[in-house]
């Protein structure tokens, strides 16, 4: 027994010689910068691994490129190699990691780009994604970290897995997905589809967009509010958990209405024919003088139509 003891002591010792001492994972640090000149509205694409990333618009023709290299040693920070690729009309960056290496690494981004650049493909894994002030649609995709995006002139298309997805001042549609982390989006001026499980969706719009809305979760509530009428139809859908609809009191739509186990309330005056203990968990009715169809669906859970300003 005092012989294995002592093979497995020196075994710990020489593998500790041999990997080294890993404490945090960004121990270790060194930053680096490029910059390339690139057309107004060139195609810029990001891929990353264990780090944020972060873009913002700027007026500049030029894409800068500042970030930190870091690892839980030398070595691992140093085996990390940044891969660029540039022409007068795209600029790609990937983040290459050391393989079959004990220990964490990572890099993080910081990057303005043209005003107008496309987004094309901004990805990174266990890491944060934010993007702001440009003009033109972003795409973008993380796993394990949050996405957030404000003050873009085109669409956003937003998937992740495990976090959250805030979203503002999006002048184009916003198609927003996760598992596992809530939604939460501000004044979206195109089509609003977002969809997530276990968590919450929140969204509130300042216009009423031509498209439908679409919201969908599990085990977690819904909570849209519009400051203006809805011009589109309207699908709210979850289990376990509420969903309250703020509009308008102008409001003029179709409400369709399911829940188990729970309640509908409405502040609108509506026409029905049903009785009301069938309107407990089931409601069909008219606001005003009718127009998009809100079908709203829980089961264990409440729903609220509430009847907020006046609006347009």
């Amino acid at each position: 027994m005092l012989k294995f003891v002592s093979t497995l002591a020196l075994t710990v010792l020489l593998t500790s010689c041999e990997f080294g001492d890993f404490g945090p994972a960004d121990r270790f640090q060194s930053d680096f910068h490029y910059a390339y000149n690139l057309t107004p509205d060139g195609k810029v694409n990001i891929e990353s691994q264990n780090g944020s990333i972060e873009i913002s618009g700027w007026d500049d023709n030029k894409v800068d490129i500042s970030g930190t290299k870091y690892g839980s040693t030398e070595q691992l920070r140093d085996a990390v190699k940044i891969d660029l690729h540039n022409t007068p009309d795209s600029v790609d960056v990937r983040t290459i990691r050391p393989t079959g290496r004990i220990g964490n690494s990572g890099v993080r981004y910081t990057i303005r780009v043209p005003r107008k650049a496309q987004l094309d493909r901004i990805t990174t894994t266990n890491g944060s994604i934010h993007v702001h002030d440009v003009a033109t649609a972003a795409h973008l995709k993380s796993t394990n970290g949050s996405i957030r995006a404000e003050n873009i002139g085109g669409d956003v298309d937003a998937h992740t897995t495990n976090s959250s997805i805030d979203v503002g001042s999006i002048r184009g549609n916003a198609v927003m997905r996760s598992s596992n982390g809530r939604i939460q989006a501000d004044n979206i001026g195109g089509e609003c589809d977002a969809e997530t499980t276990n968590s919450s969706i929140k969204v509130r719009l300042e216009n009423a967009p031509s498209t439908p809305i679409r919201l969908i979760t599990s085990n977690g509530s819904i909570d849209l509010a519009m400051e203006k009428a809805p011009k589109n139809d309207i699908r709210a859908q979850t289990r376990n958990s509420s969903i309250t609809v703020r509009l308008p009191a102008t409001t003029s739509a179709r409400v369709t209405a399911d829940t188990s186990n729970s309640s509908i309330s409405s502040d609108f005056e509506m026409r029905t024919q049903m009785d009301e203990d069938r309107r407990k968990h089931h409601l069909e009715g008219t606001i005003g003088g009718g127009g998009p169809h809100i079908d709203l669906s829980s089961s264990n859970g409440r729903i609220r139509l509430v009847r907020g300003s006046s609006g347009d």
